[in-house]
């Protein structure tokens, strides 16, 4: 009896009045982490006014060439918007100077890899390509001051795909209905080497 009166002061000095609170575990912060997969209202409001469908009709009917690679030929882009319904991604939109942009990324089903990235407006009811950007892992998102970004992974030779050495980053800005390339860099490949180089 003694014990018991014992456990019950020891338990009831810890505990407090409220309410039982369950911690999710912390989140990564890596960009994979940072752009998860939106929700389906989410993925709605993206996909206004042209629906995925629609923009793969106008990709299809545009010259790809301009956002070819090595790796990726415009036969390639084509086949994935043809035979690979989960292989255009919807990103989040853009806006600048009162009109918005709705962003589009061709991406491997498998790996999410994207080669090709696009801007599309609305022209009169009718979605066109503004901006179109190809390379290795490359992806179109806001950046600062009203720019469009296209960041794109820096690969190494013996890198594997999951972790590019460095990032090439280049701003666009929208004037005068289309998109100007302004400042473009890259970060090292490899930072001691970089580093190397100041001293």
């Amino acid at each position: 009896m003694l014990c018991a009166l014992l456990l019950c002061c020891g338990t009831s000095a810890c505990s407090t009045n409220d309410p039982l609170r369950i911690e999710s575990p912390a989140l990564p912060t890596t960009p994979a982490a940072q752009s998860s997969a939106p929700s389906i209202n989410d993925e709605r409001a993206w996909e206004q006014p042209f629906s995925p469908a629609q923009v793969r009709q106008v990709l299809l009917a545009t010259d790809l060439d301009a956002v070819s690679t090595r790796e990726n030929s415009e036969a390639d882009i084509r086949e994935y918007l043809t035979e690979c319904d989960k292989c255009l991604v919807a990103l989040p939109a853009y806006e600048t100077a009162g009109e918005k942009f709705q962003i589009y990324s061709v991406s491997t089903a498998g790996d999410a890899y994207s080669f090709a990235s696009f801007a599309i407006r609305d022209a009169k009811g009718t979605p066109e390509v503004a901006l179109a950007v190809g390379g290795s892992d490359v992806y179109l998102s806001a950046g600062k001051e009203g720019s469009l970004v296209a960041q794109e992974a820096v690969y190494k030779p013996d890198d594997p795909m999951c972790c590019p050495s460095g990032w090439s980053v280049r701003m666009f800005r929208y004037q005068d209905g289309q998109f100007i390339q302004g400042d473009s860099f890259a970060s090292p490949v490899d930072p001691a080497e970089d580093q190397g180089t100041e001293q």
